[in-house]
């Protein structure tokens, strides 16, 4: 049958038509002994008998041409020969012309109703016409001689379910209960007619008796205590999870529904608890459980501090049940990382690796949590083996490098930075990479190459403040472009106008002979700096020294000596001065 024909389209015409031809050797066999029975039956010559049997023959051969002239040619023997009317109808069908076929099979119809082929290809065309009224009393009609057809009374069922008469296709399903008994599709099809027209105890009552009659089957009540929760009946709700709890006290998925009843109680408390008992539970699977966890983040009657802690508990548990899964792991860490817990997030995203070592985010995420450890070895480890496996991806380069700069090795630094650097398909990355580059190049004696860079890194990001001072106090440090440097400079503190920059900008001032000045900015830097280094001490001596207040310089110089600055220039400088 072709109950999903609705709407008379091209495509539906083919299918229309390739339904009807699924009925093949055998419907040709019936079609056969109808047309030889109505032969025998009638006042037909044998002319007309025999160019009936060579239509069936051409027919077979599925040489449809010659046998639709010749069911014409039956026809004009005998106008009432409906086998071949029959036949017809089938051809035009072929032919996607649906108007002659329901033309000739309505004919056929009217000539013998009590034909079950006639009918059901009737109630097709009917159905593809949109005709649902015709096409449920044609299976009236059938179901007279044959009322426990179960095709017919499903198909009848749906006709009524599709004219919205619920009470009719109601009626055919509990006579197919009647019949087959209680089923799940059938207490299911009710249950969503009774909902759809408004009828919600209905609508239960059928979940109850199909619960009733599969007792075990604790799903079924979770489905009515959803029902009742989705209706707001959260009291009715509760008495249907505990009968859940009763026939199944390890079902996976009852203390998620409880989780979600008692958070819309505001039971908050009880929520978690259940959750907890779920997610305890390995029978629960993990992605129903990561949907879950996801899930609370848009809870928005919770405090956002309970829900970060929560998540991290059931997080916790997530890893410890499913310690088999890469994917638990990493989300517990990810929620470690989040809470700046970085120790443990590198120790579950080493678990992820352990299982499954292709995922490269992971990799990443783990140098990151390692960077803010400064555990530079492991960086260093880490950072060559995601480089080896994921030879493409710019960043184990730059965190290597940076690993090397922890420990003052600057040749290795440079060789991963200058690897890493082509890689680079982002502006912000490129930026870091010069960033490091320019710092690096310098700490190994090329400072032209690390001007270079720092050029190649504010071409990207002319407000990038650490390139901007260090760019400047380099060139300070040197004598040279003082100019240049002095723009930096208070570009970085006009951007951030901290200890560090504050030093760097009085700095450049010394260098240009602008004492008075640089002594300010100097001075604002010790002032907002609890602990100033050795550096920005020593500076301040050499400000005050060409202030002409030598007393005060030592002083400042031997704060320097005592922070650490201990180099034979800087010991001659504290015994003669400048």
């Amino acid at each position: 049958m072709l109950a999903d024909l609705v709407l008379p389209d091209k495509n539906k015409l083919l299918k229309l038509r390739y339904t009807m031809f699924k009925r093949t050797l055998f419907s040709l066999l019936i079609i056969f002994i109808v047309g030889a029975v109505k032969a025998q039956t009638i006042d037909i010559n044998n002319q007309a008998i025999s160019t009936y049997l060579k239509a069936e023959n051409a027919f077979t051969l599925n040489n449809y041409s010659k046998a639709f002239q010749l069911y014409q040619e039956v026809l004009k023997m005998d106008k009432d020969f409906d086998p071949a009317m029959f036949q017809m109808a089938r051809i035009y069908l072929m032919r996607n012309q649906v108007d002659e076929a329901f033309k000739w099979v309505k004919e056929a119809y009217q000539r013998d109703a009590k034909n079950e082929m006639y009918a059901l290809l009737l109630i097709d065309i009917y159905k593809h016409n949109s005709k649902f009224e015709e096409a449920i009393e044609v299976y009236k009609n059938l179901l007279i001689d044959n009322p426990t057809n179960s095709d017919y009374l499903n198909d009848l069922s749906q006709l009524y379910t599709i004219t919205q008469n619920t009470e009719a296709a109601i009626a055919v399903y509990n006579q197919l209960e009647k019949q087959d008994g209680i089923t799940e599709r059938l207490s299911f099809l009710k249950r969503d007619l009774y909902l759809n027209s408004g009828q919600f105890d209905k609508a239960v009552q059928e979940m109850v008796k199909l619960s009733e009659n599969f007792p075990k089957n604790s799903q079924y009540l979770s489905m009515i205590a959803e029902m009742y929760m989705g209706n707001k009946d959260t009291e009715n709700a509760f008495i249907f999870y505990q009968k859940v709890l009763d026939i199944n006290p390890e079902d996976p998925y009852i203390r998620i529904t409880l989780a979600d009843y008692y958070q819309q109680k505001g039971d908050v408390d009880l929520a978690f608890q259940n959750l907890q008992s779920g997610y305890a539970n390995p029978k629960l699977d993990l992605e129903t459980k990561i949907q879950v966890l996801m899930g609370l983040f848009e809870m928005k009657n919770i405090p956002d501090e309970r829900i970060r802690a929560e998540s991290l508990k059931l997080a916790n548990t997530l890893s410890k049940v499913h310690s088999d899964k890469p994917g638990s792991h990493a989300i517990y860490a990810d929620l470690l990382f989040r809470d700046s817990l970085y120790t443990d997030a590198a120790k579950e995203y080493n678990e992820v690796i352990k299982l499954d070592s292709s995922r490269y985010v992971v990799w990443e995420q783990l140098l990151f949590s390692l960077n803010n450890l400064t555990q530079t070895k492991q960086i260093i480890n880490v950072s060559q083996r995601a480089s080896k496996l994921f030879p493409k991806e710019p960043i184990p380069y730059l965190f290597n490098a940076i690993g090397y700069l922890m420990g003052k090795d600057n040749k290795p630094a440079i060789n991963s930075l200058e690897k890493g650097l082509p890689l680079s398909q982002n502006s912000k990355l490129t930026e870091q990479f010069y960033m490091y580059l320019g710092d690096t190049y310098y700490q190994d004696n090329q400072p032209e190459k690390a001007y270079e860079s720092y050029d190649k890194c504010l071409e990207i990001n002319p407000s990038n403040t650490f390139v901007l001072n260090n760019y400047a106090y380099y060139l300070a440090l040197n004598k040279q472009k003082l100019d240049k440097a002095k723009t930096m400079s208070f570009t970085a503190i006009s951007l951030d106008p901290g200890p560090t920059n504050q030093d760097t900008y009085g700095w450049v001032l010394y260098q240009l002979g602008d004492y008075e000045e640089a002594f300010k900015y100097i001075n604002l830097a010790i002032e907002g700096d609890k602990k100033p280094s050795a550096e920005v001490l020593d500076h301040m001596g050499d400000v005050y020294f060409r202030l002409g207040q030598e007393k005060k310089a030592k002083k400042f110089w031997k704060k320097a000596k005592k922070n650490g600055l201990d180099t034979p220039e800087f010991n001659h400088k504290l015994a003669k001065g400048l």
